[in-house]
C-alpha cells in the first residue's frame, strides 16, 4: 500500500502534507473522482511560471512590450540583470536562466516523472487517460524548454543510474519528442471542459502553438506545419466547447472560472493555494507601486518594477495621449484601458486622490506613458500591468487565476495560418470578430475593423519593414502581457533581434533567438552543450 501522503508532496515544498489517510487501493478504486489529488504535484509546479525571474519574464522581458528600469533610488538595479535582458546583453550566469531551467526541469523530473513512477510501482493498472494526462503536462514543461533553450536533454524516467548525467539533444530531437508525446496522448484525454487540467482541446491548442512556431525554431522547411496548426484550431473551434467571452475584461477577472473562453488556466487562491507557492508577481507585486496599497485597500504593497514600454503603448494601441503630460486623452480600443493601470489613482476608502511625498513635495500618484531613462525611472513613470483584476483587500497571496490558453488565441492562430497561406480576407473576418467586443458599435467601421489589405501589407514595426506587420500589432493588442510576445516577434521578420524600441537598440545577433544554457548547470553537468554564440 502507498498512502496519499507520498503522492501529494508539493513539487515546490518538499515537506509532506497529509490530506487524508486513504490508501492507494482506495484512491484508485474511485480514480475518476480522485485523479485531481493524484495529479496535483504535476500542476502545482506551474504556479512558479509567473514568479520573479520566471517563465513569464523570459517570454515578455527583452521584448518591445515590457521593461524593468532602474529606479531613481537605485531600486531594481540587481547588478544590471534586468537591463541586460532589455538590451539583449544577457550573460550565461544571469540568474533568470538558472531559475527557469531548474523550475522547468523540476516539473519534468521531480513532478511528472516521479508521479508516473510512483503510480506505476504501486502495483495498480493505470487507466490510459491518467498516464496520457501526465505525459501531456510533461510536454507542457518541455514546450517552454524548447522555446527558451532549444537544445536540452530528454528525460522520461524518474529512476536513473548512479552518477547519471543527461546529455544534450538537438532542438529538432526535442521538438520531435514533444510533438510525439502530445500526438500520442491528446486523444486519450477527456473531451469535456476541465478547469486547470489538460483535456483534449488544451493539448491540441498546445500542439497548434508548437507547429506555428516550428518555422522560426527549426527553419523554413517547417513552414508547412502551419497546415497542421490550421487543422487543430478548426477542431478546437468546431468542438463547440468554448466561445468568445463578450467581455474582454471578464477573461481576466476574479471570476474568470466562468468565462466560456478559457481553455486552460493555472489556479491561484489566497487561502487554499498558498502552501509554498508564490504569488503572481507580474500581476501585482512586480508592477505595482508601493503606494498602490491605497488603490485596492490592499494588505500588501508592490515593488515598483515592471512597466509598460512607452513606445509599445504608443505604437500598438488606438489611443491618443497628451504630448506634455503623457496622460491618455482618448481611446477607441477598450483593450487599452483593460490592459494597463494608468492615470491618476485614488484611495479606495476615501475616494480622494493619492499623493506621495518626494523631496518635500506632494506628488500626485499618476501613472503616465513616459519613462525618463532605463536607468533612472521616477516613481510613477510608466503604465503598469493592469490586465488582471486586482482584488480589493489584496493580500500577499494572490486570488487571480492565470489564463494559459484561451479561444481567442486559437482563433488568432487560425487567422495567422490563413493570412500566411494567402487568405487575407478569411484572416480579417476572424480578427474583426474578436475585435468587435472591444470597440463601440457606433464607431466608424474603419476604426472598428481591419481590412484584408491592412493585414497583408508590409508595415514598419519597431523601425523595420514587416510583412503582416499590422497582424503582429493586433496580436500585441489582444495578448499583451500574456507570455507570448517573444515568440510573436520571432515569427514576424525577426523583429526580436533586428528591431528598435524604447531603451533597446538592435543587436542583430541571431544566436540570441535562444537563451544560454545556464553556466551553473554546465559546471555541474559537463555533458550539457552550450548554445551557439555563447562562451563555451
Amino acid at each position: 500500500m502507498i498512502s496519499l501522503l507520498v503522492l501529494l508532496v508539493s513539487c515546490t515544498d518538499l515537506e509532506p502534507r497529509v490530506y487524508s489517510n486513504i490508501t492507494m487501493e482506495q484512491l484508485m478504486a474511485d480514480a475518476d473522482q480522485n485523479s485531481g489529488y493524484m495529479l496535483s504535484p504535476i500542476y502545482g509546479q506551474m504556479r512558479w511560471f509567473f514568479e520573479d525571474r520566471s517563465v513569464w519574464d523570459l517570454h515578455e522581458l527583452g521584448t518591445d512590450a515590457w521593461v524593468v528600469p532602474i529606479n531613481t533610488d537605485g531600486g531594481w538595479n540587481d547588478n544590471g540583470i534586468w537591463q541586460r535582458l532589455n538590451k539583449h546583453e544577457w550573460n550565461t550566469t544571469d540568474p533568470h536562466f538558472e531559475e527557469v531551467w531548474n523550475h522547468l526541469w523540476y516539473g519534468i523530473t521531480s513532478c511528472c516523472n516521479r508521479v508516473l513512477y510512483q503510480l506505476e510501482t504501486a502495483g495498480v493498472e493505470l487507466d490510459e487517460a491518467t498516464i496520457a494526462e501526465i505525459k501531456v503536462v510533461r510536454a507542457h514543461y518541455y514546450y517552454h524548454l524548447l522555446s527558451f533553450f532549444g537544445n536540452v536533454p530528454i528525460e522520461n524516467s524518474f529512476i536513473v543510474p548512479d552518477n547519471y548525467l543527461p546529455e544534450t539533444r538537438t532542438r529538432k530531437e526535442v521538438y520531435d519528442f514533444v510533438v510525439s508525446e502530445i500526438r500520442s496522448n491528446m486523444d486519450k484525454l477527456t473531451e469535456e471542459k476541465t478547469y486547470s487540467r489538460f483535456n483534449k482541446w488544451a493539448a491540441k491548442h498546445m500542439l497548434a502553438k508548437i507547429y506555428l512556431n516550428a518555422e522560426s525554431w527549426l527553419g523554413p522547411e517547417y513552414a508547412s506545419k502551419r497546415d497542421s496548426t490550421l487543422i487543430l484550431c478548426n477542431e478546437i473551434i468546431n468542438s463547440g466547447k468554448y466561445e468568445l467571452d463578450m467581455s474582454f475584461s471578464h477573461v481576466f477577472s476574479l471570476d474568470n472560472t466562468s468565462s466560456p473562453e478559457v481553455i486552460f488556466s493555472i489556479p491561484y487562491d489566497e487561502t487554499t493555494a498558498t502552501d509554498g507557492h508564490p504569488i503572481l508577481h507580474c500581476i501585482y507585486a512586480k508592477t505595482m507601486h508601493w503606494n498602490g496599497k491605497g488603490v485596492y485597500d490592499a494588505a500588501s504593497a508592490g515593488y515598483n518594477g515592471l512597466r509598460a514600454n512607452p513606445s509599445y503603448v504608443a505604437d500598438t494601441f488606438d489611443a491618443e495621449e497628451d504630448p506634455v503630460t503623457h496622460n491618455c486623452i482618448s481611446y477607441n480600443d477598450r483593450r487599452y484601458v483593460d490592459t494597463y493601470l494608468m492615470g491618476p489613482q485614488v484611495d479606495y476608502v476615501t475616494k480622494e486622490p493619492l499623493f506621495l511625498m518626494i523631496s518635500n513635495k506632494n506628488i500626485p500618484y499618476n501613472h503616465v506613458n513616459f519613462i525618463s531613462s532605463p536607468t533612472a525611472a521616477d516613481e510613477f513613470e510608466g503604465y503598469r500591468y493592469g490586465k488582471y483584476e486586482i482584488k480589493i483587500g489584496q493580500k500577499w497571496e494572490t486570488d487571480q487565476d492565470w489564463v494559459m490558453y484561451r479561444l481567442s488565441e486559437t482563433m488568432m492562430m487560425k487567422a495567422e495560418c490563413l493570412l500566411r497561406n494567402g487568405d487575407a480576407q478569411g484572416a480579417a473576418d476572424i480578427v474583426n470578430e474578436i475585435r468587435s467586443r472591444s470597440f463601440d458599435a457606433s464607431l466608424p467601421k474603419e476604426v472598428r475593423e481591419l481590412t484584408a489589405d491592412q493585414l497583408s501589407a508590409v508595415k514598419q514595426v519597431n523601425g523595420i519593414p514587416v510583412q503582416y506587420g499590422e497582424f503582429l500589432q493586433e496580436l500585441g493588442r489582444e495578448f499583451c502581457g500574456e507570455g507570448m510576445r517573444r515568440e510573436q516577434m520571432l515569427r514576424f521578420g525577426d523583429v526580436y533581434v533586428k528591431g528598435s524600441w524604447w531603451g533597446h537598440s538592435p543587436s542583430n545577433e541571431t544566436y540570441r533567438h535562444l537563451y544560454p544554457i545556464p553556466e551553473s548547470e554546465r559546471i555541474s553537468n559537463p555533458k550539457l552543450k552550450q548554445n551557439d554564440g555563447y562562451p563555451l
